[in-house]
């Protein structure tokens, strides 16, 4: 499998960076922001394969970065996962209209990125 490029969207400087050490560990590269905005910057000139994003950034939903990434040129083939620590139906619901592909509750287990990485390919649409 080829290494993916990762958006890593979390406004928790923690969180962010050791997400991003773990995607380098198991072989992927890594791109962090902290911001909705830094995020829809990366999403438009950068590569991606992936974008793991929190769903409550300061000031901004998640869902709204999702809904703003799939307005992208490459939006549509990038695999949008919805990181979160809620669990309930309603915000699954809610992740999955927004355009979100895959869902992880925090706190994110190497499985759960492991899957999502290992996942099939989006193509779009």
């Amino acid at each position: 499998m080829r290494p993916k490029h990762v958006l890593i969207v979390e406004d928790d400087d923690d969180a962010r960076e050791v997400l991003g050490e773990l995607i380098m560990a198991l072989g992927h590269h890594a791109v962090s922001a902290a911001t909705a905005s830094e995020a829809l910057r990366c999403a438009g000139e950068t590569p991606l394969d992936l974008a793991l994003i929190d769903l409550s950034l300061g000031g901004t939903d998640g869902c709204d970065v999702a809904r703003e990434i799939r307005k992208v040129e490459q939006g549509a083939t990038i695999r949008l996962v919805a990181l979160t620590g809620y669990s309930d139906d309603l915000t699954r619901k809610t992740a999955a209209e927004a355009g979100f592909d895959d869902f992880i509750v925090k706190p994110a287990h190497t499985q759960a990125i492991e899957a999502v990485l290992n996942a099939k390919p989006r193509t779009g649409g």
